[in-house]
C-alpha cells in the first residue's frame, strides 16, 4: 500500500449500547519520515467509544488503531506497521507488512482483518472437537430446587493446544475451599488422541464457570483406568460441591444426565431410566448404563435422580449412556494415593490417605506431612492466581 501524506481517513467505532456504527472523517497527519514506533495523529475527532477502533483510508485499508481521545483537534493512533510488529513478536499473527507494493496487490481491510481474526487467540479458533446440545433438552422442565443446585455445581471445561480447541466436556465441583476448588471430570480432556494410556502434557485447560467467567485449570491427578481426572481452579467463591455417597446405586426409575456447553455456556439435561444389571459396551466392568440421550459435551457430567442426588459421572456411547457409579468414585476420592497419577509424575504409591470428601483431608500422616501439603497448596494457589491474572489480561 503506497503511503500518501495528508490522505483522507476515517475513524470508525461501534456504540456498545445501541450496536450502531459511527465514524468521523479527517486527514492523516503522519509524516513520510516518521519512525514506526512514533505515535501518529489524525484530525478525526472521536468520543470514548472510538478508543481502540480502526483508522482507515477512503479505500478501506487499515491505517492504525485510535488509541486515545484528546481535547485537541487531533487524535493519536498506533500505526499499522507497529501493530503487526507487536503481533508477530508474540506469534499472534503471521501477516507481514508489505512495503512499496501496488495498491492492487495490497489486501483490503476485510481480507486483512480476516487473517488477523483467524490467527489471534480468541478469534476464529480451529475446532478439533465440536460441541452439540442434547437432542431432548429438558433443563427448563426441572424443578427449581434441582436446577438451582446443579447450575452452581456443574461447569464446562476445554483443553487447547495453542489456540486450537482439543476437547470439551463437563465437570462437577467435588471440593471447595476458601481459595480454591477441585473439579471431577473425564480424563478424555487431556488424553492423547488414539492412545488410551497417555495424556498430552502440552494442553492448556480452561474452565467456564457458572457465572460464564473463564479461568485457568490445573490438572491435579488422573486415573486412566476409570478415565477420570481432577482439575484445580483458583479465585471462584460461589461453587457448590456435589455430595458423593458411598452407597451403591441400586434401582432408580427416573434419572437425569446434566451437561454444560463450553462455547455457548448453556446448561442442559436429558431424562432416562437406569438399566439395572446391564453391562456397558465400554471396556470397564464397573460401569453402569442409563437410557439418557446425551452428546460428547456431556462427558464428565453428573447423573442425578429427580431429587438432585448424585448417582455417577457420565461417559458417552451412541447407543447408551455409560456412567461410573458414585460408590466407585467415592472409593477413588477417599484415597488419592492409590491408582491415581499426579500430573507430570508417575503413579503415586503409599499408605497415607489424602481425601477429597467431606471430613478430614489427611489421615495416617504426621505434622510434617500436613505442613508440606499446606505449603504445596499455597504454592499452587499462588500459581493459579498468577495464571488467571495473565489469562484475564490476555482476554480483556
Amino acid at each position: 500500500m503506497q503511503f500518501e501524506p495528508y490522505r483522507k481517513v476515517a475513524a470508525v467505532w461501534r456504540n456498545f449500547s445501541s450496536g450502531l456504527l459511527g465514524a468521523t472523517s479527517g486527514v492523516d497527519l503522519a509524516s513520510l519520515s516518521a519512525l514506526t514506533s512514533e505515535t501518529m495523529f489524525s484530525t478525526c475527532q472521536i468520543n470514548k467509544a472510538g478508543i481502540g477502533g480502526p483508522l482507515v483510508d477512503f479505500d478501506g485499508n487499515f491505517v492504525g488503531m485510535n488509541c486515545s481521545r484528546t481535547r485537541r483537534k487531533k487524535t493519536p493512533y498506533v500505526r499499522r506497521e507497529q501493530i503487526l510488529q507487536f503481533l508477530e513478536y508474540y506469534r499472534m499473527v503471521s501477516v507481514r507488512a508489505k512495503e512499496e507494493t501496488d495498491d492492487a496487490e495490497e489486501p483490503g481491510i476485510e481480507s486483512e482483518m480476516k487473517q488477523l481474526l483467524c490467527s489471534i487467540p480468541g478469534g476464529k479458533r480451529k475446532i478439533h472437537f465440536i460441541e452439540t446440545n442434547f437432542v431432548d433438552d429438558i433443563w427448563s422442565k426441572l424443578p427449581k430446587g434441582v436446577a438451582s443446585k446443579m447450575s452452581r455445581s456443574v461447569v464446562s471445561l476445554a483443553s487447547f493446544n495453542g489456540s486450537t480447541k482439543f476437547f470439551a466436556c463437563t465437570g462437577v465441583f467435588v471440593k471447595c475451599n476458601a481459595c480454591s476448588a477441585t473439579i471431577l471430570t473425564s480424563a478424555s480432556l487431556v488424553r492423547v488422541s488414539g492412545d488410551a494410556h497417555r495424556i498430552d502434557d502440552n494442553l492448556r485447560i480452561e474452565v467456564c464457570l457458572p457465572n460464564e467467567f473463564r479461568v485457568v485449570g490445573i490438572l491435579n491427578r488422573y486415573n486412566l483406568h476409570y478415565n477420570v481426572g481432577l482439575v484445580d481452579i483458583m479465585g471462584y467463591w460461589g461453587p457448590r460441591e456435589i455430595q458423593i455417597s458411598r452407597h451403591q446405586v441400586t434401582s432408580c426409575n427416573k434419572v437425569i444426565a446434566v451437561g454444560r456447553l463450553f462455547t455457548y455456556h448453556n446448561i442442559m439435561a436429558a431424562k432416562g431410566k437406569l438399566l439395572a444389571g446391564k453391562r456397558s459396551k465400554l471396556d470397564c466392568i464397573e460401569l453402569c448404563v442409563s437410557t439418557c440421550k446425551t452428546t460428547k459435551a456431556g462427558i464428565g457430567g453428573p447423573l442425578i435422580d429427580t431429587g438432585g442426588n448424585f448417582l455417577g459421572m457420565n461417559f458417552y456411547h451412541e447407543e447408551e449412556t455409560p456412567f461410573l457409579p458414585r460408590d466407585v468414585i467415592h472409593r477413588l476420592l477417599l484415597n488419592l494415593n492409590k491408582g491415581w497419577t499426579r500430573a507430570g509424575d508417575t503413579i503415586v504409591e503409599g499408605d497415607e490417605k489424602r481425601c477429597l470428601l467431606p471430613g478430614p483431608c489427611w489421615s495416617h500422616g504426621d505434622a510434617d506431612t500436613i505442613a508440606e501439603g499446606g505449603r504445596c497448596l499455597s504454592r499452587m494457589c499462588a500459581l493459579l492466581i498468577y495464571l488467571n491474572l495473565l489469562h484475564w489480561i490476555s482476554t480483556s
